[in-house]
């Protein structure tokens, strides 16, 4: 009961700390922040990713609205094959997956995993599935080879793996997994701890509501830099949750996303 009462008045005190600067409301992930533990953050004037935002206007504009238009019941999570959800011990301390999905020119959806075992070790899962890529022929039909010989018999094992290949991700575009490389997993921890990673918010988004006017405008627009950068995220202290980026950005948020996005396993 008193460490409970202890972590409430740490919360309460970071809470004021923050509100000591220029933000006048709390914000629900600097909230959230705080009550998964989190140091108290510097001002937002102090985050150069999130410096220039209106982030009690965006929260407005961004509360209630559906991830997916056309599927009210989404849930914003990264969807893998069932073979890399396999991999990720069920006591992992932290799952990072993410999704760099086909945009314009960009024909390929990259998806990847990143997770931290219990006993400090990472791993990776990535898979490149590349739609601009066209599929392999399909092999002769079986019936042109006698009846009962051996290259019948090939035949029909082609025909088979053909058909699978073209329901199975896994063996379209083969998936390569390991161990995560120690220079990834250290940039992810140190966005982790990133204390500034307690304004960015959920969805960081393509166009921004700014704090003060830039050339007469309230909002900025990201600049053309490839589409958008598809996450969530499960930690110690907080349920999985998606994370969003409409652009590249400078946030710790944005950093965690694409060091996840961009890994592959130890050579």
């Amino acid at each position: 009961m008193g460490w409970t009462t202890n972590r409430a008045a740490v919360w309460a005190i970071a809470v004021a700390v923050v509100l000591s600067g220029c933000q006048t409301t709390p914000l629900p992930q600097v909230e959230a922040w705080l009550a998964a533990g989190g140091a108290p953050p510097p001002p937002q004037s102090a985050c150069p990713g999130v410096a220039h935002m209106d982030l009690n206007r965006l929260a407005e504009q961004q509360a209630g609205r559906m991830r997916n238009p056309r599927d009210p019941n989404a849930t914003g999570f990264v969807e893998l094959p069932a073979s890399a959800e396999a991999l990720i011990p069920a006591d992992a301390v932290l799952v990072i997956r993410a999704n760099l999905p086909p945009s314009g020119m960009y024909q390929n959806d990259l998806r990847t995993v990143v997770w931290k075992a219990v006993d400090g070790t990472w791993g990776v899962w990535r898979q490149n599935r590349n739609y601009g890529e066209s599929p392999p022929p399909p092999p002769p039909p079986p019936d042109l080879y006698p009846a009962g010989s051996a290259e019948q018999q090939a035949a029909v094992e082609a025909r088979d793996l053909y058909e699978r290949t073209q329901r199975d991700s896994d063996l379209r575009w083969p998936p390569e997994s390991g161990q995560l490389p120690a220079e990834t997993a250290q940039a992810i921890e140190a966005a982790l701890a990133d204390p500034c990673r307690a304004w960015d918010p959920a969805h960081y988004p393509y166009d921004q509501p700014l704090r003060r006017r830039e050339a007469g405008n309230d909002r900025r627009i990201c600049p053309p830099d490839g589409g958008v950068y598809l996450a969530d995220i499960t930690e110690p202290g907080r349920p999985r949750r998606p994370i969003i980026s409409g652009c590249i950005n400078d946030t710790p948020t944005f950093r965690i996303i694409s060091a996840a996005a961009y890994a592959m396993p130890e050579a």
